[in-house]
């Protein structure tokens, strides 16, 4: 083989050496690029995890003293209504009764 035949010949075996790249396993292969996934990103990572999680938390909190504040309004709108519906209640008169004072007053009238 001449020199230039056995170039090609080493060039065509490192072009399939490259399209043959060796499959990443799925443990070892996965695991880098965990590793270097963790190396690059790390920190941001866990600064992310912190902010959510403090987020998170004072998200409970917001919805916790709403949900607090929406009870003790509807309690107190409850207490209003039932005194006022109380309060008409004392105030107003039966039909019944008012129809017979009605009456007795047309007949007054009349005669």
């Amino acid at each position: 083989m001449s020199s230039r035949q056995s170039s090609k010949a080493a060039q065509g075996g490192e072009t399939a050496a490259r399209n043959e790249a060796p499959a990443v396993s799925s443990n070892g292969g996965g695991d880098n690029v965990d590793k270097i996934r963790e190396l690059l990103f790390g920190e941001q990572m866990v600064g992310y995890e912190a902010r959510f999680k403090a987020l998170e938390t004072k998200l409970i909190s917001e919805v916790e003293s709403l949900r607090q504040s929406v009870e003790d309004s509807l309690a107190e709108l409850r207490s209003h209504l039932e005194k006022r519906s109380d309060e008409v209640e004392d105030a107003s008169v039966a039909r019944a009764d008012l129809a017979d004072s009605l009456e007795k007053l047309a007949a007054k009238l009349r005669g």
